[in-house]
């Protein structure tokens, strides 16, 4: 769980249980700036990497500075390193990432990553919009009909939301 004390971000165990729960705190947009909320809806699989396997990553120089936020049941401490998988209709796109923060919510954690390589970011940031798409495109469906278009839906979405996606 982030708190705010001082302008500076806390992170609290699962665990620890006191007047900060009582409190309604936001994932701030300022504290994660940059970040893309990758949707609830759409799947995302990650696999935390053992001690060994995290070697290389321990001083990551080349962290990216946009990152994502994704819902977890599973608490995942600051500084783990996760391998995240976010499959497509026609291949899987595998990122990376270290646990910059977290967030308990009443559904589980709130987790904020940064990818580990900055070249992974122009790929993350199309994925996403292909996720977040296909939500809509699935929403549009249920309420309008199977017969929309796809490119009409898809021209929507990015004339609506796209600029909406950080950049950098």
């Amino acid at each position: 769980m982030l708190a705010r004390q001082n302008n500076h971000a806390t992170t609290l165990p699962p665990s620890f249980s006191s007047e900060w729960d009582k409190h309604d705190i936001e994932f701030s947009s300022d504290l994660l700036q940059g970040f893309i909320q990758h949707p609830q809806r759409f799947p995302l699989h990650y696999k935390k990497r053992r001690f060994w396997e995290r070697m290389n990553h321990s001083h990551s120089q080349h962290l990216s500075d946009i990152g994502l936020t994704f819902h977890s049941s599973d608490y995942h401490k600051p500084g783990s390193i996760l391998d995240i998988t976010i499959p497509t209709r026609r291949e899987t796109h595998d990122f990376p990432a270290k646990v910059v923060a977290v967030q308990a919510n009443a559904e589980g954690y709130e987790i904020g990553v940064l990818l580990l390589h900055k070249e992974d970011v122009p790929k993350l940031r199309i994925i996403e919009q292909i996720c977040h798409i296909e939500l809509y495109l699935n929403d549009k469906k249920y309420k309008d009909g199977p017969f929309v278009s796809h490119e009409k839906i898809t021209e929507e979405w990015i004339g609506r939301f796209a600029s909406e996606f950080p950049t950098h």
